[in-house]
Formats: structure tokens, C-alpha cells, sequence
């Protein structure tokens, strides 16, 4: 980015010492990049070790996979401001005539040993004189080719420092060129320059991670090596949120910085921004540069907005860059932004901002600066303002509170009650907009609510501001510190009268202002005048009168101000929710509401009401939803770490168990859920943080001790216990889940041992409960080395008990769970295992078969969901059976007999597959049985192909086709296992043919079709002209449909199947029928070009004349053809089809027609990623003109119609990320033209290339422009 670069010259104008710190600087950055350590990089000056005759070392201890300007693990540098010629160097490396003892000592360990020179300007001659002199130094060493020599001019130095721009910023800062808003590492926190800037810690708790189950935060060091940690990942994103005056800044700054234990992170490779500042670039610029250079840098940007960060946060995570992305901002939002870790900082201790108060004011007392640091409640931002505002010899000790406020306000530049109104009227909002526009003239709509004349609260934010009493952002502004704001906030609440800010900031002109002031009234929630205000809001004909029917920016300003009264906000929820579209996920904004009622069920005593209404919301919800998932947020709140709510155990049971009484089985469904999170005993975790206004929240209650936690899971366990007994019922099989998964947890983590000894004893004693069985013995198989010997011995005797012990128990516990539970904690080798499972069930099959009744009890539970263990049990009953034909009418009749409406017949299949082995006939007589049974009828097919398909198999299949009683869709079971391989080519497509004309028939053809082209490189069949027919009649049939019709078709593998039914032998006239159904249905919107590319994409391959000329058939619409069908393409492509059509051909069709070319150029991809991975990024870093479109200018007689062409294309349609970005990789492609041999095209690309660099400068700075509006905003 050529804001960062560094000339060549600028190198020979750094000092001795910040030379020697650039390479050590630059020697950390590539280490990063490589991901390694940067503690084996030092450096004389920043060590107090000697440096044994080098300036910089690399000492890595393994070797470098992608060496560069480091080119070997260890690495010396010798550093020169001055020039070195060939006897310099030769000089520079002995010592009274023999070679220096630390470069024979690189040479032993195959290093390199470089000198760089902040002079020398090297051309190819000057360097070779150099690395000769080199040589020459070092002739009489014995290992001599083990050691790499180089030498390194300021132009390699410069050439080294464009690949880091943070290392380049630093350059920027030493010689007094720094870049507009962006730092390199330094005093981020603006620690004044004559002042100690130690970062102070102590044993207060203040930091809370998201992902700590604790109650309490921890402390400052503490969370400091954890956010080390967590962004020492490459392309991780970090928030750092808290009140404005905690010390963010701070903190951020102190992960980058030494002697705090641990290793920091590098400080070389940081990147600062305070967003609030005119950012040039701008940080979504910067970050999309860095990002599609792979530039591995640490880009700190404070005062950062929510979804700034979320944006920057989504391009870093999709990209799988090295950049980590570390936020800071004083808004705390309601939740945690994706893939984000979030470290909330909350108030210092007295203690330490006293400290601080006494490192920057040495004269203070120690007393004062006590009082000070009581007043400001751990805030030092507060603190020091008003620190600097006491005299030396005074003392604070009797002050009141409002005297030190009056202190703070007044700055001994005397009291101004005009200054202090305007500071009230200007607190009252979150942020204000001091521009004046005519749209927009926040000041204004203040001054007519306050009474102060705009010109004079203009010029009072101002003096806020040099007072430091307030913050700004380009045109925003705000009062802070929050402790101050809120105060004076207060204050105008009581002194303006509720009428009169209703009158103005209930304009729908003023709606962000309304939302502004809601922002801040929720962090008022003690003041009364609040209070009244937030109830004038929400009255009948209010803007917040009917929270049904409230748009997006309304219900904004009720989340804010839900704090000050919740009772009165869950009541209008509870109205709300009576609606019968309000409390649904069909409602837009109903994961903010559900938000909500999270919050509001913090406290015991509203907990039970906001759960009511979040269970309405949640009973619409699809059990398997994971898109914001209400019962997922309703599950955090039954959890015994970050609930979120202090809702006591009791209440929360008592909830669970109102649904389990429930009759509705979704409510059956949701409890099974909430029960789950509160039997969860690890890996706890938070929807993002607790805060909600200024009210004193936290992650919930939480157990005072041991005891108490023991008690939450046993007493959720008794509960589940009451509806063991209820066998036989859905409830009685929800219990037995939730017991039997969550087994290993109570037992290894939460240590319920007498309570589930007891369960094990009473319900699940020789094989009565097999899932219980499996998980004891998973417990056994993973912690055993977690327990003590009596424990484990408790747990031998659990799992003797709980085994089954006849062969009816070992049916239930084997047949009815998939073989894989036993496989993975039973074997050590896991394909033995699996085949001796799978003889154990067979043997089970066996035994079933001569106790007929084992199959009697085991009734639907054999049909009810697909285990694959019944497939072996079903083969052995098979084999087992004496008369197997009496067997086979059981289970007919068990399971038409039974209650399920919809059977799953594995064991049938299974069955069939054993029959078919040992009679053919009996076999074929079962499957005829099977198709008179109103169940299995259905199923016909997939019983049918439960062996390999005979010739009257296949028959049968045309048969049953025929007959309409089979859905089309389940005969894809031929499609699976190579089973269609049986059928021949003429009676496929007999059979698809039949298929083709059912309901949904089409889909289930183009499946078959397509494993039917799965054709292997070294098989022998070749589809017959037969199929390859009925191929082409499908995608005439297809190509006549509207798109709605064949969308299902889309996913499936058309391109296969085009691969060998339109490959060049095809009739051209089925051909030209399909080019003429496509260009009509694309031209009336009956078919999306997109979405048959896979169809497309062969035809122009194959038939590029016969396609070209269907396009451009004469018609006035046929541009907008063209660029449909070529150039709107599919999801992942980005190069047109016609580009991988020999040019040769379009060339000819073009025959020398100066209209056919200028089509001919319009529709191919012009501008091709350079690098083959480029290929279907969006926007590739390096783009080159393609040969098509050179060999269509070469051909054109009117070039310069083809370079407008070019020209024309070089703007996309459509982009994501900067148009400045990828017009300039464009403009680099469109110069070849500048050297092209005709010099129409030559003068006319240079007149092109003017327009073309004048449009990226004016879009890089409306880009520019547009960031730092977007970005420097305060809410």
C-alpha cells in the first residue's frame, strides 16, 4: 500500500541506532509471518548481553519453511549507516587479521551472515565486489560452504520493509513522516512523556473473560496472559469493551510490552488507530490490504463501533489470513460478535488509580490522591482530570462529592452556569452530530429543547472538548467520561421538562436522537426524572405505546431503556406477547426481544414471567433450528455457570418441570434441552456479556461451594428420576437420554456417585437400561486414570450390574444402539472390532429366532428408527430360522400391526440379504408378499435392492413404476451401491422413462443418471447411444420447465451427465432445440442462467458456433442475452465458458465480421487471476489480460473499439470490497496495452489509462471518505 512505503533514500536518513532497531524490527516481523517466536531475535542496544561482534542475531531452533530475508534458522547481522565497499566488508568481519570468532560459530551451525549498509545502492557489479570481499574473509575457515554470505544495501532494505507496513510505520514515526491516525507501537495510552508509563496491576479482579465460568472477573495480569493467548492465533479477533476511563488502552497496550510475565506479543508488528482520528487509509481499507497480501500484523484500533469490528472481524475470519484484529470501545453490547473473543475491563481498584494518581502527580498527598481515586470509583480517566485540577497544598479530605465534581467541571477557570447547562442538555444524549446540514442538524433540535441557542452549545462542546471533559469522532461528539456524563444527565432531566423533550425528539426527523437519548437514560435507571421520562415513552400514543407494531429504530430505544424500569418492559412484552404474530420467530426482530427477556430474567422475582414469554417464542421454533436458536438462549438461563440470571435452582426446576407436565410434545422437546444445559458439568459458555444498563449484573448465581453444586445436579436428577417409573413413555425415554449422556459428567466432574448408584441399582439392573450400560462403560474406557481405585472398583461393580445378563437384555442393549457405540469403547482395533460386533449380532439374530417372544417385546422398537446393528440382527434371525417363511410373515405382521405410521425395515433388509443367499426363490416370493402390505409397500424398492438386482428384479422395478404406488424418490435407492450396474442400458431407460413422467419423478432421474455416468477410468462400460438419448430428452424437458419447477434439480450433478449426452457427437439438431430453449427462457425469465451453467458450460464447450449464433440471433435484446448467459455466472465461477473454447474457433465464427467481434469481446472474461489459487477469489490480487481478448484485438480491424471494450469491463458489474483496489490491479493489466505493436491501441490505452487512474483516485477517496464516516461514530 503505497501509504506505507519507505524510498531507498529514506533509509540513509535513520541514526546508527534506529538502523540497527529496523533490522531487528524486521527480523521479528518475517518471524511472525512464518508463525514462530520472536524471542530468538535480538538485537545490541535492546540487550544487555555483548553483542559478540554482531548488531542483530536470529537464533531459531528449528528450521525456517519459508526462508526470505532471514534466509537460515540462525542469522547474523552486522549493521552500517555507512557505505562498505569490498574492503569495508572484508574488514568489517576480522579481527587483527583473523576471522571473528561469532561468524565461524554461525558457519559451524550452517547459518548466514549478512551486512547491511545504510548507504550503498547496489547494482548486480557493486554486489558481487561486496559478497567477494566476503569470500575473502572467510577463505580459511574449514566450514566456509556451510555459512551463506550477503550483503544488504539500503534498496534490499527498502525492498524488505514493503512487505511489513508496520515495521514501515515505525520507519514513518523516526523520521517524522508518520501516517494520518496510524501508530506503531508506543505510548497508546497518551502516558504524558516525562512520566513513568508502568502498567500498574494488583490482585483486584477486574478482567472477565467471556468464556471464564467464574463469578468474579479476574485480575489484571491474569487476563492479560489470557489475552495474549488467545490472540496469538493467527486471524483471531479480540474486543476489548469497558466504561471509557478503565484503562483499555492500557491494557491493549501492555500485551505488547515486556516484564509482565509471559512472552508479548510483538510489539514490531502492532498497528494502532484511534478511529475517532481522520484515518488515512482507513481501517477497512487497511485491513482488506493486509488481508490480500497475507500480511501477518497485530492492528489495534480503538474507540472502535460494534459493527465496525463485526465487519472487520468477518473479513479476517473468511480470509485465513495471519492478521489478528484487537478492538477497543466503551460501548458494552448485548452480545458477542461471532468467532470473537470478548475481554470486558471493569473498574481498577482504589488502590491503584491512587498510584496512578500519585506517579503523575508527585506533589499531590497521598491523601488527596485517596479521596480522588474513592470519588472517581476506579475510573482514572476521571481521576487525573481531576487530580490536575487541585492545587498542591490543599486537601480534598473533607470534600464532598459534588465539590469535586464542581472541581472537575469548572477546571479553576471559574464556575459558568451557562457552560454547565449546555453540558446537561448535551449529556442527555449517547453522542450528538454538531455538522449542520439540511437534513441534519442535530445541535439545533437540542437548542429547541433546551432553550440554548445552537451557536452557543456549538461553542460549549467545543470547550468541553479542551477541557477533556468530552470525546470526538469526525463530526461526532460525546460527553465522557460515562461517571460524568450520566451525572449531568441527571441534572437536566430535572431541570428540562419532560413536554419539552418529547415535543421535539418525538419528530420521526429526530429518530436517532430519540435512540440516542434511550442509550443514555438506560444508565439511569436510580433517578426518578429517568424513570418518568421512560414511562412517557411507552403511555398509549407514545412512540413506544405498542411495542407490536414498533419498527426497528423504536424497538432499539426499548432495549436502551429497559434497564430503568424492567417490571414495566416485561409487562408490555407479557401484552405484546398476546398478539399472535408477536411472540414468533416470524417476527423480524425477535432474537432482539428474546434478547431482552433474557436480561429481564435476571432477577428470582421476574424470572418465572420472562421465561413464560420467551417459551411462546420458542414453541414455533423447529427443534433442530441453529440460526439464532431461542431455546439455545433459553438454555444458558438453566445453566449452572453463566446463566445470566439469579433465578434460584428451585424456580428454575419448577419451570422445567411445568413443561414436562405439559401435554404439548414440543414443550416436552424444550425441557429435554433446558435439562441438558443444567445437567452440563464443563465447557460452559455465554451469548456475550451480562450488562444491561448500570445495574450491578454478573454471570448469574452460582454455587457458594462444593456442596451446592452437588445439590443443583442431584436435585435435577431426582427430578428426572419421578418419571422413571413411567415406562413405556416418551417421557420415560427422554429421562433415560438425558441420564445415560450425561452419565460421565455427573459422575467423573460433578461426583453424584451415591444418587446414581442408586438409579443404576433400581432401573437399570441386568440390561434394562443398555444405554446406561455403554455409558458406564464409556467412563471406565476414557477416566479411569481420573479415579481412585475404590471409585473405579464402584464403577466395575455399576457396569457387572448393569450388563445384561440374559440374552433378551443383550438384544435390547446390542440390536437397538448402532454398532459403533460398543466398537469405540470395547476394541482397540476398531475394524476387528467391528466385525466381531457385527458376528455378535448375527449370533443375537440367531437366538431371537428360536425365542420367537424376544421379538414379541421387542415390538416397534425394531421399526421405529434406522440402527444399523438390526441390519446383522435381521441377517442372523434369518439364518437362524428353521421355517424361514414363517419368520418373514411374523415380522410382516408385526410391523403392519404396529403403531408407527412410518417403519424404518433395516432388520428387513438384513433379513431379505440373508434369504437371497440361500434361496433365490424364496427371495422373490417374499418381495411379492411384501407389495400387498399397505406399510412396507412403500419400500419395495429399497427391500428389493437389499441383494444384487436380477433380471426379473428389474422387471419388477418397471413393474412398480408402473403402477404409480411408490413415490419416484425411492427408486434412488438403485442409485446407491452400484446397484443400477445390474440393469442394462435398454431397460433403464425403459424404467426411467416410466419415472420421468411421476411427480417429482425428474429429480429422481437426473440422481440416477448421474451415478450412473460415475463411470471409473478403467471400467469397460460405455453408455449406449440408447441412454445417452434419453439424456438429452431429459435436458429438453428440463429446459422447457420454469425454474421454480427444476430448482431441486440444481444441486444435484448435472455436469456429468452433460459430460457424456452433449459431448460432440450429439445431433445437432437436439442441440440447436436446447440453445433455442435456453435463450428463450432466459430472455423471459423463465430459466436463471446460473443455475443451468452445468449445462451451459458443456454446450458452449462443445457447440460454441451453434451457441454464439442462438445468442446473437439479430435481436435488439441480444446484448442483454449475452451478458446474461456469459457473463452472470454461477456461485464459485469466474471465468467465463468461452474462454475455454480454443480462440482459434471463435475466430472463425467470427470470420472477419467486425460486429461478430466486437460481440465476441464483450462476452469473454477479460481480466484472469495471474495465480491459479486466485481463481475463484473474488477479487485476485494480480490480474493479467487474457489471450482471448489480445487475440480478439489483434484480429479486430477497428482495435480501438476492442480496447473501449476493455476499458469498459475493467469496472465491474458488481464487487464487494474496495472498486479502488481492484480498478488498480485492473489498470496494471490494462497498461500491457501501452506496449502494444499498433499504435491506435497504444494511444488509445493511454488516454484510457489517464481516466482509468483519475477514477481510482476519486473512488479511493469517496472509499476513504465513507470508511471514516462509518467508522467514527460513537454508537
Amino acid at each position: 500500500m503505497r501509504f506505507f512505503e519507505i524510498e531507498a533514500k529514506d533509509i540513509s536518513e535513520l541514526g546508527d541506532d534506529d538502523l540497527r532497531e529496523l533490522v531487528g524490527r524486521l527480523c521479528e516481523a518475517e518471524l511472525v509471518q512464518a508463525g514462530l517466536a520472536t524471542s530468538c531475535v535480538t538485537w545490541g542496544g535492546a540487550q544487555e548481553a555483548a553483542d559478540g561482534g554482531l548488531d542483530v542475531s536470529v537464533n531459531e531452533t528449528r528450521p525456517l519453511q519459508y526462508p526470505n530475508f532471514v534466509p537460515r534458522s540462525v542469522t547474523g547481522f552486522q549493521v552500517k549507516k555507512h557505505a562498505m565497499g569490498k574492503a569495508s566488508c572484508t574488514k568489517e568481519m576480522l579481527d587483527k587479521g583473523s576471522l571473528k570468532p561469532v561468524i565461524a560459530a554461525i558457519a559451524h551451525q550452517r547459518g548466514a551472515y549478512i551486512i547491511v549498509s545504510g548507504k550503498d545502492n547496489c547494482s548486480d557489479k557493486m554486489l558481487s565486489e561486496r559478497l567477494s570481499g566476503m569470500v575473502e574473509a572467510v577463505a580459511s575457515l574449514p566450514s566456509k560452504d556451510q555459512l551463506m554470505l550477503d550483503f544488504y544495501g539500503r534498496d534490499r532494505i527498502a525492498t524488505w520493509l514493503r512487505q511489513y507496513p508496520g515495521v514501515a510505520l515505525w520507519v514513518r514515526y523516526k523520521l517524522g513522516k508518520p501516517l494520518s491516525g496510524w501508530r506503531p507501537f508506543g505510548r497508546w495510552a497518551a502516558t504524558p512523556v516525562d512520566i513513568a508509563d508502568e502498567f500498574l496491576t494488583d490482585e483486584h479482579p477486574c478482567v472477565f473473560l467471556a468464556d471464564t465460568a467464574a463469578d468474579e472477573p479476574q485480575p489484571l495480569l491474569s487476563g492479560l496472559l489470557r489475552t495474549r493467548e488467545k490472540l496469538r492465533t493467527p486471524g483471531s479477533a479480540v474486543r476489548i469493551i469497558g466504561l471509557s476511563g478503565v484503562g483499555k488502552t492500557r491494557f491493549a497496550q501492555a500485551l505488547f510490552e515486556e516484564n509482565l510475565g509471559g512472552e508479548p506479543l510483538p510489539k514490531s508488528s502492532a498497528i494502532y488507530a484511534d478511529l475517532g482520528d481522520d484515518l488515512l487509509p482507513s481501517a477497512l481499507e487497511l485491513v482488506g490490504y493486509f488481508i490480500a497480501n497475507d500480511i501477518a500484523s497485530y492492528i489495534v484500533l480503538d474507540n472502535c463501533p460494534a459493527d465496525v469490528h463485526r465487519q472487520l472481524q468477518k473479513a479476517v475470519s473468511s480470509s485465513g489470513t495471519k492478521l489478528r484484529i484487537l478492538t477497543i470501545e466503551y460501548d458494552i453490547s448485548d452480545d458477542k460478535p461471532e468467532e470473537t473473543e470478548v475481554v470486558k475491563i471493569e473498574p481498577s481498584s482504589e488502590s491503584t488509580v491512587s498510584k496512578v494518581i500519585q506517579l503523575r502527580f508527585p506533589d499531590l498527598e497521598r491523601g488527596n490522591a485517596d479521596k480522588i481515586a474513592e470519588f472517581s470509583g476506579g475510573n482514572a480517566r476521571v481521576a487525573i482530570a481531576l487530580a490536575s485540577r487541585v492545587k498542591f497544598d490543599e486537601t480534598l479530605t473533607n470534600f464532598s462529592d459534588e465539590e469535586l465534581f464542581q472541581r472537575l467541571f469548572s477546571q479553576r477557570k471559574g464556575k459558568s452556569e451557562i457552560l454547565l447547562e449546555s453540558a446537561e442538555a448535551l449529556s442527555l444524549f449517547y453522542s450528538f452530530d454538531i455538522s449542520h446540514g439540511d437534513l441534519n442538524d442535530e445541535l439545533s433540535v437540542i437548542s429547541s429543547m433546551s432553550g440554548i441557542e445552537r451557536r452557543t452549545l456549538y461553542r460549549h462542546a467545543a470547550e468541553l472538548l479542551r477541557r477533556q471533559l468530552a470525546q470526538k469522532r469526525g463530526d461526532w461528539r460525546a460527553i465522557l467520561p460515562h461517571a460524568l456524563a450520566n451525572r449531568l444527565a441527571k441534572s437536566a432531566l430535572e431541570n428540562i421538562a419532560i413536554s419539552e423533550v418529547n415535543s421535539e425528539l418525538f419528530k420521526s426527523a429526530n429518530i436517532r436522537l430519540l435512540k440516542s437519548c434511550a442509550h443514555r437514560i438506560g444508565y439511569l435507571h436510580d433517578c426518578k426524572a429517568a424513570q418518568d421520562l421512560a414511562e412517557s415513552w411507552i403511555v398509549p400514543g407514545a412512540p413506544l405505546g405498542d411495542i407490536s407494531v414498533c419498527n426497528s429504530d423504536l424497538i432499539d430505544c426499548l432495549n436502551y431503556i429497559a434497564p430503568v424500569f424492567p417490571a414495566t418492559v416485561l409487562s408490555c412484552l407479557e401484552t405484546a406477547s398476546m398478539q399472535p404474530a408477536f411472540a414468533t420467530r416470524s417476527n423480524p426482530n425477535f432474537i432482539v426481544f428474546v434478547r431482552l427477556l433474557c436480561h429481564l430474567a435476571y432477577e428470582d422475582e421476574y424470572f418465572e414471567r420472562a421465561v413464560a414469554v420467551l417459551l411462546k417464542f420458542a414453541e414455533d421454533e423447529s427443534e433442530s433450528e441453529n440460526n439464532n436458536s431461542i431455546v439455545a438462549r433459553i438454555k444458558q438461563l438453566f445453566s449452572l455457570y453463566l446463566s445470566g440470571t439469579q433465578a434460584l435452582p428451585s424456580r428454575r426446576r419448577s419451570v422445567i418441570e411445568g413443561l414436562l407436565q405439559s401435554s404439548e410434545q414440543r414443550f416436552h422437546q424444550i425441557a429435554f434441552r433446558l435439562l441438558d444445559s443444567a445437567l452440563e458439568t464443563g465447557h460452559w459458555s455465554s451469548w456475550g456479556t451480562f450488562d444491561f444498563g448500570a445495574r450491578k449484573r454478573g454471570p448469574g448465581w452460582v454455587p457458594s461451594n462444593y456442596a451446592e453444586q452437588t445439590d443443583w445436579y442431584e436435585q435435577v436428577i431426582r427430578l428426572l428420576e419421578r418419571y422413571l417409573v413411567l415406562e413405556h413413555t416418551s417421557l420415560n425415554d427422554f429421562v433415560k437420554i438425558l441420564l445415560s449422556s450425561n452419565f460421565r459428567g455427573l459422575w467423573t466432574s460433578a461426583g453424584c456417585f451415591e444418587l446414581l448408584e442408586r438409579i443404576v441399582n433400581t432401573y437399570a439392573r441386568a440390561g434394562a437400561w443398555p444405554e446406561m450400560w455403554v455409558a458406564i462403560k464409556n467412563v471406565i474406557h476414557f477416566d479411569s486414570d481420573r479415579h481412585e481405585s475404590e471409585l473405579l472398583e464402584r464403577l466395575r461393580t455399576l457396569e457387572k450390574v448393569s450388563a445384561p445378563a440374559d440374552p433378551f437384555s443383550e438384544i435390547e442393549a446390542y440390536a437397538l444402539t448402532n454398532t459403533w457405540t460398543h466398537v469405540v469403547v470395547d476394541a482397540e482395533d476398531f475394524s476387528t472390532a467391528s466385525a466381531a460386533m457385527h458376528e455378535k449380532l448375527m449370533m443375537l439374530g440367531e437366538i431371537a429366532s428360536a425365542e420367537q417372544s424376544y421379538i414379541d417385546r421387542l415390538g416397534d422398537r425394531l421399526w421405529r428408527t434406522h440402527i444399523d446393528s438390526l441390519w446383522y440382527f435381521g441377517k442372523g434371525l434369518a439364518r437362524g430360522s428353521v421355517d424361514k417363511s414363517a419368520m418373514f410373515e411374523k415380522l410382516i405382521r408385526q410391523v403392519e400391526e404396529s403403531e408407527l405410521e412410518e417403519v424404518q425395515p433395516i432388520l428387513l433388509v438384513g433379513f431379505l440379504h440373508e434369504i437371497h443367499e440361500q434361496n433365490v426363490s424364496m427371495f422373490r416370493a417374499m418381495i411379492e408378499m411384501i407389495l400387498h402390505e399397505r406399510k412396507l409397500a412403500p419400500h419395495a424398492v429399497y427391500l428389493l435392492c437389499s441383494s444384487p438386482l436380477e433380471a426379473w428384479g428389474v422387471i419388477k422395478l418397471v413393474e412398480l413404476a408402473k403402477s404409480r404406488k411408490v413415490e419416484s424418490w425411492r427408486f434412488t435407492h438403485i442409485s446407491l451401491g452400484r446397484m443400477h450396474e445390474k440393469i442394462s442400458d435398454e431397460m433403464l431407460v425403459e424404467l426411467l422413462s416410466i419415472l420421468i413422467e411421476l411427480d417429482g419423478g425428474l429429480v429422481s432421474v437426473v440422481q440416477i443418471l448421474e451415478m450412473r455416468f460415475f463411470i471409473d477410468h478403467d471400467s469397460s462400460y460405455t453408455p449406449s447411444d440408447s441412454l445417452l438419448a434419453f439424456g438429452r430428452q431429459v435436458f429438453l424437458i428440463m429446459l422447457a420447465m420454469h425454474r421454480d419447477e427444476i430448482g431441486q434439480i440444481s444441486s444435484h450433478g448435472l455436469k456429468r451427465i452433460a459430460k457424456y449426452c452433449l459431448s460432440i457427437s450429439a445431433p445437432l439438431a437436439e442441440i440447436s432445440k436446447m440453445v433455442s430453449l435456453i435463450c428463450d427462457g432466459v430472455t423471459n425469465y423463465r430459466l436463471y442462467s446460473f443455475e443451468i451453467t452445468d449445462i451451459t458450460s458443456v454446450l458452449i464447450k462443445n457447440f460454441p458456433e451453434l451457441f454464439l449464433s442462438g445468442v446473437f440471433s439479430g435481436d435488439e435484446d441480444d446484448d442483454v442475452l449475452a451478458y446474461t448467459i456469459f457473463r452472470d455466472r454461477g456461485y464459485g465461477v469466474k471465468t467465463s465458458s468461452l474462454n475455454k473454447v480454443p480462440i482459434g474457433r471463435l475466430i472463425n465464427w467470427c470470420n472477419a465480421d467486425r460486429n461478430k467481434l466486437k460481440q465476441l469481446g464483450s462476452v469473454v472474461s477479460i481480466y484472469l487471476a495471474v495465480e491459479p489459487e486466485d481463481g475463484l477469489i473474488e477479487n485476485p490480487k494480480r490480474v493479467e489480460l487474457s489471450s482471448h481478448i489480445k487475440t480478439i484485438l489483434d484480429a479486430a480491424d477497428d482495435k480501438t473499439q476492442i480496447v473501449d471494450i476493455i476499458y469498459a469491463r475493467a469496472r465491474p458489474s458488481g464487487w464487494s470490497g474496495s472498486l479502488a483496489d481492484i480498478l488498480e490491479v485492473r489498470a496494471h493489466a490494462f497498461s500491457e496495452l501501452l506496449h502494444h505493436s499498433a499504435l491506435e491501441v497504444r494511444d488509445s490505452a493511454k488516454a484510457k489509462l489517464a481516466l482509468m487512474e483519475q477514477s481510482i483516485r476519486h473512488n479511493r477517496a469517496r472509499e476513504s471518505e465513507e470508511h471514516n464516516r462509518w467508522e467514527q461514530r460513537f454508537e
